[in-house]
This record gives structure tokens, sequence and C-alpha cells, in this order.
């Protein structure tokens, strides 16, 4: 082997996205945190969110100390499982059995010498609330730069041709699409402003109706909520999954790759 592919090696590790819910039967996850693995040096460097006002701002009765107290247990069991059990470790065997109001991600790789820089990195990107994120960002953006950590960028067809919708007149244009039975139209959104976002949220509805009914396509929309309280964003995904199509919020990426990576064909 050479001093090159040895040095590969040694920095190969694995990361995982902790996600907590207040009511996980609705399969609605916040990130809260990350742990960077590198098992065959029994290595793990953990980093999770301190802030409890945004804890407590995703709904649920626990107080934000208490959910905090609660992660630390969660990812100091974590740790040991995944340097115990090792490559025998599942996530989907992990959630299972450790249903409550935390979870993991799939794992996957990730490159870096130092455990400790890769996690902030991680951390920043996937987790934490960047200061310099102006609110004219586009969504668009965080939606690629998810993606593309979540390694499912090469399953994704990007910028597909438009489609029209005959019954409105229009032609829906989005982001990304992929075929896993149906083409489904990935496509990312503003819901942030309460008039104007609410405005396009029904926009996006009767387009989400229209191509399920008429095209056989599927419309999943990424949204960035801003201060949306959970109960409008749990009522627009209500929407969305009458009309037949899927409302992620931005800090969902994770959830929606995993779709992805299980389906895309």
């Amino acid at each position: 082997m050479s001093k090159g592919e040895a040095d590969m090696r040694e920095s190969y590790s694995e990361y995982c996205i902790l996600q907590y819910s207040p009511r996980p039967e609705r399969f609605e996850y916040l990130n809260v945190g990350v742990i960077v693995v590198d098992r065959s040096r029994q290595i793990s460097v953990p980093r999770f969110l301190k802030d409890v006002a945004r804890i407590r701002r995703s709904g649920g009765d626990l107080s934000g100390s208490f959910i905090l107290a609660a992660l630390e247990d969660f990812t100091s069991h974590l740790t040991d499982k995944l340097m115990r059990l090792g490559g025998n470790l599942t996530v989907e065997g992990f959630n299972s059995k450790n249903v409550g109001i935390f979870r993991i991600t799939e794992l996957m790789p990730v490159l870096g010498a130092d455990l400790g820089e890769v996690a902030d990195k991680l951390f920043d990107d996937l987790v934490a609330i960047q200061p310099h994120r102006s609110k004219g960002e586009r969504v668009g953006t965080r939606l690629t730069f998810g993606l593309r950590q979540a390694g499912v960028l090469s399953l994704l067809e990007r910028n597909p041709d438009p489609v029209l919708i005959e019954k409105w007149g229009v032609s829906l244009r989005a982001d990304y699409g992929y075929q896993n039975g149906a083409y489904n139209l990935i496509d990312s959104a503003r819901f942030d402003d309460p008039e104007r976002g609410l405005a396009e949220a029904g926009k996006r509805v009767l387009e989400a109706r229209a191509l399920a009914e008429g095209l056989e396509h599927r419309l999943i929309v990424v949204a960035e909520f801003g201060e949306q309280s959970p109960a409008v964003v749990r009522s627009l995904k209500e929407e969305f999954l009458d009309a037949k199509a899927t409302l992620y919020s931005i800090e969902e990426v994770g959830l929606l790759s995993e779709e992805i990576r299980r389906t895309a064909h």
C-alpha cells in the first residue's frame, strides 16, 4: 500500500445526524447534532445543539434543559453501540430499538484527518443556524449543499425539463428530478413570510394535485419556514399530503436524501 493510500485510509471516517422530534409519529425531525466516528481507531467526536430556545420552538411539552440532557445520554449510548458493534450496527435496527424523541440518519462516509474539524464543519453545515445566512439566500443553494453532503446528487437529474400543467396553463420548473415509479420533481421554496408564504404554499398545493392527477408526477417541496409555528408547518404538510405531494423543511434534507437513496432507480 502506498503512503497516499495509507493516509487516505487513516482519514476515512463516518458520520450520522442526530435528530429530535417531540412527536415521532408525525415523522417531523429537527437536526440537533452530528457524530463522527472512526471505528478502526475507536474514536468518536459528537457535536450537538445547545440552543434551548430553538429546540423549544420545535414544539412539545418537554423542557429544553431536559432535552439537552437526554441528548447527551442518547449520544453516549449511540457511541457505545457504534464502537462495540461496528459494521454490524444498522441504523434501522438501532432506531427501532430506541424508539423515543431521538433517532439517527444513515451513516455516511466522510474524509478528514482531524475528526474534530470534520465534526465542526458538518455541524455548521447540517445543524447550526449560520449567522451569515441572509433572509434572501436561495433555499435552492442550501438544498443542493445538503443533497451533496448526503451523497445523493448523482441519483438526481439537475434542472429537469419543465412540465406543462395544461389545466392552469403554466409550466412547472424544478431544481431536481428522479424516477421511483412516478417521476418526482424536487423544488425549493420560501414559506417564511406569513402572508406571501401561505399564498405560495397554496399555489404549490394546486400544482401538486394537478401533477398527481393528470401527469403521474409527484411534487416534493423543500421549504424555508423561518419563524412559522410548528402548528402552521404541520398544517401545510398535511395539505401537501392530501395533494399526494410531500413537504420538507430545509432542515429535513437528510430525510429526503434517505428516501432518494432508498427508492431512486
